[in-house]
């Protein structure tokens, strides 16, 4: 937002955590089933990390805010955070109703957005997609790209419609994936990525124009749904999910940049 002075950013909305309900414990029971106990542990050691990380480099001389948790971007800019249960809620569609927004952006959003929510912002929604569009479609895409073997990670910007990942492709960057890259690696990447291509989309917007269209129709396409434990424990076999060294790098870049 420091590098975007000309754009008004009146809210942010966010899951809200689940209470902790017998029919959620179930729920949690169920979805550690699938994915299995090892990638639980892994991905509640790797958010502990991560918040530990950015709350110390909040603190270090030369700090650059490049990116942010939402209640650090909320503080620092006086946004208000409007914690949610469930985006196509009527409670919430009212919500956004009132705030009138020209354009609401998706970013690592973890609900399917409906309408009449995609019909309220003036223009439309933006997605930031952690994965090369129409090849990488659905849920973690970052994941699957290193599974798969893939030479290439990337991320997209498209506009949201009622299908999941299938609006109209704006903007997608590649990167090469290197032989020790983690999920955690790719992930940063598209944040960074994303954020730049999206900056770009939306000062061409700001003028007046309309961004181009980028033409898939001779691509191949797949849509990928949350992966369960077998594909975890193969991709264990080949790669690490992520380097606590990685982040602690990640922080020194910012710091030094």
């Amino acid at each position: 937002m420091m590098t975007m002075p000309e754009f008004e950013v009146i809210g942010i909305v966010k899951s809200k955590p689940l209470p902790f309900t017998r029919k959620t414990a179930k729920n949690l029971k169920k979805h550690l089933k699938k994915v299995g106990w090892r990638f639980g542990w892994l991905l509640f050691w790797q958010q502990t990390i991560q918040i530990l990380g950015y709350s110390i480099s909040v603190l270090l001389p030369g700090h650059r805010d490049q990116i942010l948790p939402a209640w650090q971007i909320s503080r620092k800019y006086n946004i208000p955070i409007h914690r949610i249960s469930d985006i196509n809620n009527p409670s919430v569609t009212e919500l956004l109703h009132k705030l009138e927004p020209d354009i609401i952006v998706s970013a690592y959003f973890n609900q399917i957005i409906k309408e009449p929510v995609i019909e309220l912002p003036k223009v439309g929604i933006l997605n930031i997609h952690p994965g090369w569009l129409p090849a990488y479609r659905g849920a973690m895409a970052y994941f699957w790209v290193l599974k798969n073997g893939s030479e290439k990670a990337g991320v997209s910007i498209h506009w949201i419609d009622k299908g999941i990942d299938t609006g109209k492709l704006v903007a997608r960057r590649q990167i090469k994936i290197s032989k020790g890259m983690t999920q955690q690696k790719v992930l940063i990447f598209t944040a960074v990525t994303g954020s730049l291509l999206l900056q770009r989309i939306a000062r061409l917007l700001l003028t007046g124009q309309q961004p181009k269209a980028i033409g898939t129709e001779n691509e191949p396409e797949q849509y990928y749904s949350m992966p369960g434990e077998k594909e975890f424990d193969e991709y264990f076999k080949h790669r690490r999910f992520f380097r606590i060294r990685d982040l602690v790098s990640f922080m020194l870049r910012r710091k030094n940049k």
